[in-house]
């Protein structure tokens, strides 16, 4: 499936990185104006902080209001929406997973379909509808910044706006079958990944994709090597990549180096790159799941979920590591027990779900249930802060922020969405949302972001 870049891009790269222009465009009260002669140009420079600082003093700026708990879910194959106390039921039971919010909490992008390939953005005030691609559904990302949708499609990225969701940009022709990517932080960009051969002939390729506008103003793409992944690490082929995740100073990215799809299952090479591509440095062994990679909400700190085997009820303990030292612990979790889903309260407090080992253990039903611990990291505390009711367990953990806690409750046929409220303890927790769907399950690994995400997490 191919698209015109020319007829779409215009308006859409010319709104996607107005960004790259706008430093010299943009005045610093927010007008546009001309370019300065040298003589003028300190003068003018000086005029404008004069009047920043008079608008600063006039007009004192509002306080920020903080978003009401907000989730999408999916419900008997339907998108809802949930906002404080109040449902609504967004489609029909079309098949709905992974659904993702914009920046702003205005748009939902999901995938739906008997396979889950479509790739459908809706418009949460209005119910408005828009298929973006039939086989778009499978990796898709919003612009950290602006009503911007990425996503890939027969290994090319392709971007996408609110207005023109029928005409995509084609913006990675330039590097040829891409493996995966991310948005910059700045939302000026991405970091993609080539696709790389299984014999090492073709390496893998880490990009930075820029875009900035051309002189016809149709946009053009600006591509450049950050670093080339070795063929081999921990003895295993390097052939493509998982997303890249971007650590809180902006400064590093963590992903996954992935070998063949069979492969693959049972272990993969976590890696950390620097943003300029100075620095590259192999980290651990895990599985391939991107969930179970997440930063520190402050610093350099990276945690995940240790250990090969796709079974996550053997050998998968909670790390965590400081970039670029890479000197990963691996004590938090106790023996006989492992660790799977998890999330940052603090930069020093994870929550982890975790489970007794149950090697050889077949049945789903046999399982132990998992519940929840917080780790302290400073003072190397943990406690458990759940116990649920007989034949149920505690899954996937968020944090909310000043809203305390989120996760899903599970006996791995139903499943029920819970919330502590902050500083009044998890035996406090409330059932916020009553029976969704059940998340995707790959030899207990769940995946709960398929059925439930909550706005801003």
């Amino acid at each position: 499936m191919k698209y015109t870049s020319r007829a779409a891009g215009s308006r859409l790269l010319t709104a996607l990185f107005t960004v790259v222009i706008g430093a010299s465009l943009i005045g610093m009260n927010g007008t546009i104006v001309r370019a300065a002669e040298p003589e003028q140009e300190q003068e003018q420079v000086q005029a404008q902080e004069q009047a920043q600082e008079q608008v600063q003093e006039q007009a004192p700026v509002p306080a920020q209001e903080k978003p009401p708990l907000t989730a999408a879910f999916v419900r008997g194959g339907a998108l809802w929406v949930k906002v404080v106390d109040d449902e609504k039921q967004l489609t029909q039971a079309e098949h709905v997973v992974s659904p993702k919010w914009s920046y702003d909490g205005k748009w939902l992008a999901y995938a739906a379909g008997e396979q889950s390939n479509e790739l459908w953005m809706l418009e949460v005030s209005t119910g408005a509808k828009h298929l973006v691609a039939a086989n778009g559904g499978r990796n898709y990302k919003w612009s950290p910044n602006r009503l911007l949708l990425a996503f890939e499609e027969e290994q090319r990225l392709y971007v996408v706006d609110q207005q023109e969701a029928t005409k995509p940009v084609d913006v990675s022709s330039s590097i040829g079958n891409m493996s995966s990517y991310a948005w910059r932080p700045d939302g000026a960009g991405f970091v993609v990944s080539t696709q790389g051969t299984f014999n090492g002939q073709t390496p893998v390729r880490i990009m930075q994709l820029a875009m900035q506008p051309d002189m016809t103003g149709a946009g053009s793409v600006q591509a450049k090597q950050l670093y080339v992944l070795p063929s081999q690490l921990n003895e295993l082929p390097v052939v493509g990549t998982s997303v890249f995740k971007w650590s809180a100073s902006g400064k590093w990215m963590a992903f996954l180096a992935i070998p063949t799809a069979s492969l693959s299952a049972d272990s993969n090479t976590l890696c950390v790159l620097a943003a300029d591509g100075s620095v590259f440095k192999p980290v651990d062994q895990m599985v391939n799941h991107a969930n179970w990679i997440q930063w520190s909400p402050q610093g350099d700190e990276l945690a995940y979920i240790g250990g090969i085997g796709r079974e996550a009820t053997t050998n998968k303990q909670l790390r965590v590591t400081r970039v670029p030292d890479i000197q990963p612990r691996n004590d938090f979790t106790p023996a006989g027990f492992v660790d799977q889903d998890f999330t940052w309260r603090s930069p020093v407090d994870i929550v982890v779900s975790r489970a007794k080992a149950s090697e050889g253990t077949d049945s789903s039903g046999k399982r132990p249930y998992p519940y929840l611990v917080s780790v302290k990291l400073d003072g190397e505390r943990q406690k458990r802060i759940t116990k649920s009711a007989e034949g149920y367990g505690d899954f996937g953990p968020v944090s909310l922020g000043t809203d305390g806690l989120g996760w899903v409750r599970s006996n791995r046929s139903m499943a029920n969405v819970l919330v502590a409220p902050p500083g009044q303890g998890e035996n406090k927790a409330v059932q916020w949302i009553e029976n969704i769907d059940i998340g995707t399950n790959y030899y207990e690994q769940w995946n709960w972001n398929s059925v439930l995400k909550f706005f801003g997490k």
